[in-house]
Parts: C-alpha cells; sequence; structure tokens
C-alpha cells in the first residue's frame, strides 16, 4: 500500500509541475511573439523610410540640382520642399570648403553661411555615396524627442563630379505615434489574452485532478473486477461441495431423515443453489467486462432446446399454480448460436416471469420473422412494468423496489447479462410491459446460413446479420 501511495503522488506531482510549466511557458511565449512581431514590423517601417529618405535625396539631385543656375534658386526650391508637408526636419545644401563643409541653401535661413566638418558629411564625400544614420533629438527647446534618418549624399553635375553635399532629416514621429497606438493596443489585447490563457490553464490543473482521480477510479474498478474473478473462483468449489453434501443427505445416504430435517436441508439446497447463481452471475459480470466471455456458436436444433426448457419448468410452474405453454408458430430453422448461452438466456426470462408473476400463465413463443432472425418471446401474466420502471431495467444492478416486488430476491445481474449474451451472439432484446397485466421479453436469434457459419466472432457475426 505505501508503494501504491508513493507512486499515486509521483503521478500527481509531475502532473503539478506539467500544469506550472504550461502556465508559465504559454504567456511567456505569447509575450515573446508580439514583442518579437511589434519589433520586426517596426524594424520593417524604419527600413521602409530610410528608403523613402534616401529616394528624396536622389529624385532631388536627379530632378532639381542640375536645372539649378544659382544659390537664390537652390534656396527657393529648398523653402518649398519645407512647404511641402513632407515630413522632412532638415534639408540643407552644403559645399565643400578645404576640409569643413559651409550651408549654401537651408529650411533655417540663419544658418546658412555656417560652416561644420559632421564626420558623416566627410564619410558620404570621400566615399561618393549616401550614408544613412539613424538619430534621435529635438530640433528646437522644448519640443519632444523624435527619431530622424540623417542622410548624406553627394550632388553631382550633368559630367558626375561632386559639387555639393545634401543633408537631410526624415521625420518618424508620424509613424512612431502610429506604433505606439498600435503596441498600446497590442499589449492590452495581449494582457486580456494572457489572463484568459492563465485562467483556462488554472482551470486546466482542476481538469488535471479529474483526470487522475478518473484514472485512479479505473484502478480501483480494476481491482474490484480482479477481487470477483477470483472470490467468484473461490467460491464455487465450497458451494459444489456443500450442494454435494446436502443433495446426499436429502437422499437418504447418512441415514433416513424426518419430515423436519428433510424440510430443512430443502431450505439449505435452495440457499446454496441461490449462492451459487449469485457467484455464477458475479464470474460471468467479470468475463463480460474484462472481454473474456466468448461464444462458442454452432448449428442447433431450437425445437429440442424450447421442449426441454418445458420440461425443466413444468413442475416450477406448477408448483406456484401457473400454467405454461409452448407456442411454435410454423416451422422452426435451425439457429446458428451457443447452445449453453441460449439456454442460459432462455432460463433467466422464464425464471423472472416465474418470479413476478403470482396467477395466470407464462407462454414461451417462438417464431421467424424473416430468413435472418428467429424471435422467442418469453411471455407472463405478471406484475408489469411502468414506462419509467422499463427505463434501467437492461442496467447492472437494477431493481425494481417496491411493496409488491419486496420479497423477490434477486441481485439485479441477470437482465444485464442476459443482454450481453443476446448481442454476442448477433441478436437483440426488447421488453414490453403494461403494469399490473404483464410483461413480455422477447430477443432474436440468427438463422443458420452458409454465411454466418463462416463468422470468427460476436462483432463479425453482428455485421453480418445487419446485412
Amino acid at each position: 500500500m505505501p508503494k501504491i501511495k508513493n507512486t499515486f503522488l509521483l503521478r500527481q506531482s509531475h502532473q503539478v509541475i506539467y500544469a506550472i510549466v504550461l502556465i508559465l511557458l504559454i504567456p511567456l511565449a505569447i509575450i515573446l511573439n508580439t514583442i518579437w512581431s511589434v519589433k520586426s514590423f517596426q524594424t520593417n517601417i524604419d527600413i521602409s523610410l530610410q528608403r523613402q529618405a534616401l529616394m528624396i535625396g536622389q529624385l532631388f539631385d536627379s530632378a532639381v540640382y542640375n536645372d539649378l543656375d544659382s544659390l537664390e534658386e537652390m534656396q527657393a526650391r529648398v523653402k518649398s520642399i519645407e512647404n511641402s508637408g513632407v515630413e522632412v526636419r532638415n534639408f540643407d545644401i552644403l559645399v565643400k570648403e578645404g576640409d569643413d563643409f559651409r550651408i549654401a541653401a537651408s529650411f533655417d535661413e540663419e544658418i546658412i553661411g555656417n560652416s561644420t566638418n559632421d564626420l558623416n558629411y566627410v564619410i558620404a564625400w570621400h566615399q561618393n555615396e549616401a550614408v544613412a544614420t539613424l538619430v534621435s533629438g529635438a530640433l528646437n527647446a522644448g519640443e519632444d524627442s523624435e527619431r530622424l534618418w540623417e542622410i548624406a549624399m553627394p550632388l553631382k553635375n550633368s559630367q558626375g563630379e561632386k559639387e555639393a553635399l545634401l543633408s537631410l532629416r526624415l521625420s518618424l514621429k508620424l509613424i512612431d505615434e502610429l506604433v505606439r497606438d498600435t503596441l498600446t493596443q497590442s499589449y492590452a489585447i495581449l494582457s486580456i489574452t494572457v489572463l484568459i490563457v492563465i485562467l483556462l490553464l488554472a482551470l486546466n490543473t482542476r481538469l488535471f485532478e479529474h483526470a487522475i482521480l478518473f484514472r485512479k477510479l479505473k484502478e480501483v474498478d480494476k481491482m474490484k473486477d480482479e477481487f470477483i474473478s477470483i472470490a467468484s473462483h473461490e467460491l464455487r468449489t465450497p458451494i459444489t461441495t456443500l450442494k454435494g453434501f446436502v443433495s446426499m443427505a436429502i437422499e437418504g445416504d447418512y441415514g433416513e431423515l424426518n419430515e423436519q430435517g428433510r424440510k430443512g436441508f430443502k431450505i439449505m439446497e435452495a440457499s446454496a443453489n441461490r449462492l451459487g447463481a449469485l457467484v455464477e452471475d458475479l464470474l460471468n459480470v467479470s468475463r463480460i467486462e474484462q472481454n473474456r466471455l466468448s461464444i462458442s456458436p454452432k448449428i442447433i436444433d431450437l425445437s429440442n432446446i424450447l421442449e426441454s426448457l418445458e420440461a425443466e419448468f413444468e413442475f416450477r410452474v406448477q408448483e406456484k399454480g401457473l400454467k405454461f405453454k409452448l407456442v411454435k408458430e410454423g416451422k422452426l430453422p435451425n439457429v446458428w448460436a451457443d447452445e449453453d448461452k441460449l439456454r442460459q438466456i432462455l432460463v433467466n426470462l422464464i425464471g423472472n416471469a416465474v418470479k413476478y408473476t403470482k396467477q395466470g400463465e407464462i407462454e414461451l413463443i417462438a417464431k421467424i420473422d424473416d430468413t435472418k432472425f428467429v424471435t422467442l418471446n418469453v411471455k407472463d401474466t405478471g406484475l408489469g412494468m411502468n414506462a419509467k420502471e422499463r427505463e434501467g431495467l437492461f442496467e447492472k444492478f437494477y431493481r425494481i423496489q417496491d411493496a409488491e416486488t419486496k420479497g423477490i430476491v434477486g441481485t439485479g445481474l441477470g437482465l444485464w447479462i442476459t443482454k450481453q449474451l443476446v448481442e454476442l451472439m448477433g441478436g437483440n432484446i426488447y421488453v414490453d410491459s403494461i403494469k399490473h397485466v404483464g410483461s413480455q421479453f422477447y430477443f432474436t436469434v440468427p438463422v443458420y446460413n452458409e454465411l454466418v457459419h463462416k463468422t470468427k466472432g460476436s462483432e463479425e457475426l453482428k455485421q453480418i446479420v445487419k446485412k
């Protein structure tokens, strides 16, 4: 028992650890994926704006600069760019003077004539290609900081010779505001998603507990089945021995019995038979649930079985003051069934009819419905059942409990076993009943033919007879 308990606790701890890992990893994966997606999106936008800034410089170089004849015209064109609404913060034309660069035209007319030796200007001039740098800052005091693409690129004349340098700054402020709004919405949705995931995973830990409990119940159920199987097997031998000695005593093998003694042994014999039937029912339940109950179908002369059952129950029926009638409608064909199982089904149904019928008669009716099945019907004039009482009729351990059935003994296993046996042999069982009028249980048995003869098991037999 300690070993089983430790194993159970170990499995439970594994499930708890697994649940905690899920609660941590899944939200973390969602967060990282969102952050990575947003960063990738922003990087792509930055690259796109960088190309836009370079394109502005190239268009100015090829379409505008070569047509300008004076600095005044250049300044006028630069001012027109400032008023165009494009997000360009700086647009300066610089000319080379010694080691420095002098501003020849600009958005800000006050800085025209100033000199600078910015490293990016020097690199762009000497490499004779554009240089793009992502910078941040504010152009004027009191303004919020913003990100800008700073482009420095040489301007060339019609012969392809460097004459000046263009410096422009393209603002990313509008794009950054849109990205910031998108990020805010994304993180809000992400927070709600993560919260939902955490709640679902937290609920899932409860499901883990239920799964553990379900598995434990299955283990207990399996142990129960094994115990019933072992206990039933162990009980069969002493019960058989007890029945044998009681029978010998009744027959006078140990001396003549007086009336009182004979009556006592008769009660003992009835109790031993009832106990034996209970053990047999438990064994059948165990075999059925563990799929160990097999059938051995063969060709059966149905008329012989029905006549032997009529003789077997004649005394019991007469002893209770009832009538028993066997009705065979037409010539009955041979059936394909397990003889012992078929006999057990009929014994169960007729036995129930005898138990629950106080007066009247019991009929065993056999007829062929079509070329596939014979229908066997056990009909009585007993207590009957209403619709609600019939609902759980073929369930295990189900018994109708009322004042009329109080003194009738039984386990509630007979009809469940009967249904399983009927279906194992490829048939179906039905019930019709009216309270205080009577009941009839009828089931089908496959008619023998070459097709059913070739079947190897109950499942295959079911498929054959359905067709």
